[in-house]
């Protein structure tokens, strides 16, 4: 958006900024549970590996990685995370250096890696492939390719189900003259293991080497009114924008959200009043 739209651009007063304090709060611990989930479909991470964070953001995966290993071996590995993000890069190696990380953080396009072919023995990209990559994600999955050792190990994930989608499509119906649908699908697309499979074949990985698994994901919410108003505020606006009906009828949208994830299965109020709620991921794993 340029300078001039943005200027012009309608933000009704409910909404909740779009800050990256208030996405990692939306997320809460999910990137780091799609992590842990992921890492599960692949043998123990030996002592001695070299491992690629592709995408690391705040280092949700390199944070699994650290904790599910004996402190001796985590000890042992020399981790690499890479985003195309500055900021996220900069978050990435204040926590290495806070957590004792045996890792380093560089700026770097996932579809034009700077390192030598042959470099890692695990490559993960955790929640990366269906967000940022072009070409529906072939480049960056060849570049891991390229720098994977003989015998390493990819790990991909995607969401095959989140249950906000139809809820905030179920609200922009219902509260919108013309019932325009918000523009957030970025992970749509995925929903068939099929489609990963394919873009991991197509990344140069033998197709009997390819195994990929659907699962579960459990992440608690916090307080669902709250998350309900990070979920609309973030994920609700339509490709035309917001509009002073959004506005009026904000607290109806809400109650919509609401209402239909409340009807989601695995939707789980706990005693001590927070929410949890089901996701399913696909998890390709390869070898080269």
């Amino acid at each position: 958006m340029t300078s001039s739209r943005a200027s012009m651009a309608f933000w009704p007063k409910q909404m909740i900024p779009p800050t990256p304090e208030n996405y990692k709060e939306l997320a809460k611990d999910g990137a780091e549970r799609l992590a842990a989930v992921s890492l599960e479909q692949i043998p123990a991470i030996p002592a001695g590996a070299v491992i690629h964070d592709n995408g690391c953001g705040h280092g949700s995966a390199t944070a699994v990685i650290m904790a599910s290993a004996a402190p001796e071996v985590a000890a042992t590995y020399k981790i690499t995370g890479t985003d195309i993000s500055g900021g996220a890069v900069e978050v990435y190696c204040d926590r290495a250096e806070t957590q004792g990380w045996p890792a380093q953080g560089l700026v770097m396009d996932s579809d034009n890696l700077k390192f030598p072919d042959e470099t890692f023995t695990h490559s993960i990209g955790n929640a990366l492939i269906f967000v940022g990559p072009r070409n529906n994600g072939v480049d960056a999955t060849k570049e891991m390719y390229r720098t994977l050792k003989p015998g390493g190990t990819l790990i991909l994930n995607c969401f095959a189900y989140v249950p906000v989608l139809e809820p905030i499509r179920e609200a922009s119906r219902v509260t919108r003259t013309g019932a325009i649908l918000p523009a957030w699908t970025s992970f749509e697309q995925w929903t068939d293991p099929s489609v990963i499979a394919n873009v991991v074949e197509a990344g140069g990985f033998k197709k009997e080497s390819i195994k990929v698994e659907q699962r579960e994901m459990f992440v608690n919410i916090g307080d669902f009114d709250r998350h309900t108003e990070l979920v609309w505020s973030m994920r609700g606006m339509p490709s035309t924008g917001w509009s002073r009906e959004d506005e009026e009828r904000w607290d109806e949208a809400l109650e919509i959200v609401r209402r239909e994830m409340r009807k989601t299965e695995g939707f789980k109020t706990l005693d001590d009043g927070t929410t949890v709620i089901r996701n399913i991921i696909n998890v390709a794993t390869a070898t080269k």
